[in-house]
């Protein structure tokens, strides 16, 4: 059973349903609307996470150097127990004035001119009303957005972070494809409307996580469960340049701000892992942190 139902287009989709049988044809179908969406009547009170959902639009890539221009917040909460969505709220979104003007590139991107901003500020009072009641702050790039949003509002720094794109196994959960969010809907049969804007994106999110798994439970139900678990970082520190290619051919990533090749899994395979790294050279120094979901994305 899907997770929503498009009323009260039936006859559309009874068209698009004799479409998709002749073969030839796949059809992408809107977005839900928020009361569209089935959702939990009786959820147990003890089991339910909320979750804040976030995207935001900036003038650049660099958190040091570069304003968020855009910010949009929406809400869905989940029964971990039985893995059912029990409440939606639609985004709200806010804009505000870098003082500055934006490239053509970024005004292509996002759909938002200078000319939008002006005179704009984040309203504070309704950014923080937003996070009432919230366990966690989920995005579809956590990093990214949590650079921006907790140098704006360090409020955000106190709570967990979820990465919808990070935290969840597509592929084992049969979502083969890209894992953008427009990417993640065309595989879901979904289009996106007003794609790059904050709001568009945490709503085509908010639908994603909705979904259904094979085994009944929303990807939402996965996604918390996998964010919610401890593992290690392992940084190879003093690593050689001789040594890039093997690391990178053994799953390791290269972290600009340890300036250090890293891997993270669980602590089993990782302390194995720092056993490895010093057969391999007496020039590296194994350096091994506890990860949760409230330092996982920084």
């Amino acid at each position: 059973m899907p997770f929503y139902h498009l009323n009260p287009n039936r006859r559309g989709e009874r068209l698009a349903r004799r479409l998709e049988q002749i073969g030839d044809y796949r059809v992408l179908r809107r977005l839900p609307k928020p009361d569209e969406i089935w959702c939990r009547s009786m959820p147990v009170p003890d089991s339910v996470i909320k979750c804040a959902i976030l995207d935001c639009e900036t003038t650049g890539l660099d958190p040091e150097r570069d304003k968020m221009i855009e910010l949009a917040i929406g809400t869905l909460s989940i029964d971990l127990e039985g893995g059912d969505v029990v409440d939606v709220t639609p985004p709200q979104s806010w804009l505000e004035d870098p003082a500055e003007d934006l490239s053509v590139e970024i005004e292509r991107l996002t759909h938002i001119t200078s000319d939008m901003l002006i005179g704009k500020w984040f309203a504070e009072t309704e950014i923080m009303q937003a996070l009432r009641g919230v366990d966690v702050v989920v995005a579809h790039h956590a990093k990214f957005d949590h650079a921006f949003v907790t140098q704006r509002f360090p409020a955000f720094a106190r709570l967990p972070w979820a990465c919808s794109m990070r935290d969840i196994d597509w592929p084992e959960l049969g979502w083969s494809g890209g894992r953008s969010v427009a990417s993640l809907l065309t595989q879901a049969g979904f289009y996106l409307p007003d794609a790059h804007r904050a709001a568009a994106d945490v709503w085509a999110t908010t639908c994603l996580l909705a979904s259904h798994t094979g085994d009944g439970r929303s990807i939402a139900a996965h996604m918390i469960g996998n964010a919610r678990r401890i593992t290690h970082r392992l940084y190879a520190t003093r690593a050689l340049f001789e040594h890039k290619d093997v690391l990178k051919g053994a799953g390791y990533s290269w972290s600009p701000e340890r300036r250090a090749w890293s891997i993270e899994a669980d602590p089993e395979r990782v302390a194995n892992e720092a056993v490895w790294l010093r057969k391999l050279s007496k020039a590296i120094q194994p350096v091994i942190e506890e990860v949760t979901w409230r330092n996982r994305h920084q």
